[in-house]
């Protein structure tokens, strides 16, 4: 599947709604993940595939978005459209890569949490050395 689309996750809400509005006129796709697709890799739920038994492990409930097919110019525009609509930004977001494809949600999450983490911590050390 090489439409552009964006995975939504925990945005079953207002917010959600207008992200997934905003994505209309771009052509990018709406989907939400639902908790009982946990289990599969992100290539499969990029796919459609259904899940042949419901996650019933660990779940998360930050607000997570996974951009599909997404060239640089409608990337930007996509990242432009948060901030011309006033939606507050999604604080984890990532690109589906060859690398991530097999991850599952929850490995996704994890890396990014990891991520934002390293960074928030590397800001604080920059911070430190600006101080000294």
């Amino acid at each position: 599947m090489n439409h552009p689309m964006v995975l939504l996750y925990n945005l079953n809400n207002e917010k959600g709604g207008k992200i997934r509005r905003m994505c209309l006129p771009l052509g990018l796709r709406t989907r939400l993940v639902e908790p009982a697709e946990y289990g599969l890799t992100l290539s499969q739920l990029v796919e459609g595939q259904p899940p042949e038994t419901p996650w019933a492990g660990e779940c998360f409930s930050e607000e997570l978005l996974l951009l599909v097919n997404c060239p640089g110019p409608l990337l930007d525009r996509f990242l432009q459209g948060f901030r011309r609509n006033k939606i507050p930004p999604v604080g984890l977001k990532a690109v589906l890569t060859p690398t991530n494809s097999g991850w599952t949600s929850l490995e996704l999450r994890e890396e990014l949490a990891k991520e934002r983490e390293a960074i928030r911590q590397g800001q604080g050390a920059h911070s430190k050395e600006q101080e000294g």
